[in-house]
């Protein structure tokens, strides 16, 4: 079983650090989406991924994969994204720094964007934990197993449905 962890609100608090350097919240449960002239605010901290926060429950579900990796001889990944149009120029190089920083070990693939992630699936066992649903349904469309990512405890109950 080999498993795919993305980063951006997965791992790492994106949201939270994009609201607090804008001072403003968007709800994407009901379709809003960060306006663009305020994506491109965010796009001006060029370390902006160097910086982000660890999302609450990230160490339990690293901990949690590896474990389960180490048990049936599979492999953790990161698989995240680079922004469409490349202009976050150090976001490839901040990733894998800050993956390192976090979680020393793992290794980072990048799509390169978000809707690449499904050519990573190789077997009907690999699973994708990510916080996006389209990224979640080309993978399942793939043969592979995914999960929409919305906290650690939601994760490991779906986890344990899935060994059960």
């Amino acid at each position: 079983m080999n498993i795919y962890l993305d980063m951006d609100d997965v791992v790492c608090d994106w949201k939270v650090h994009a609201q607090n350097i804008l001072g403003m919240t968007w709800d994407e449960s009901v379709g809003e989406r960060i306006p663009q002239k305020d994506w491109d605010r965010l796009k001006d901290d060029e370390r902006f991924y160097l910086n982000l926060p660890l999302k609450p429950g990230a160490h339990d579900l690293v901990a949690y994969c590896q474990a389960l990796t180490q048990e049936t001889g599979g492999t953790l990944r990161f698989l995240s994204a680079l922004p469409h149009d490349y202009s976050v120029p150090f976001a490839a190089q901040d990733k894998v720094w800050w993956a390192d920083k976090h979680f020393p070990g793992i290794p980072v693939f990048l799509g390169p964007f978000s809707h690449d992630k499904y050519r990573y699936v190789k077997n009907p066992t690999d699973i994708l934990i990510d916080d996006r649903h389209s990224n979640c349904s080309e993978w399942i469309a793939a043969g592979g197993i995914a999960h929409v990512y919305t906290t650690w405890e939601k994760c490991e109950a779906w986890f344990k449905e899935l060994q059960a």
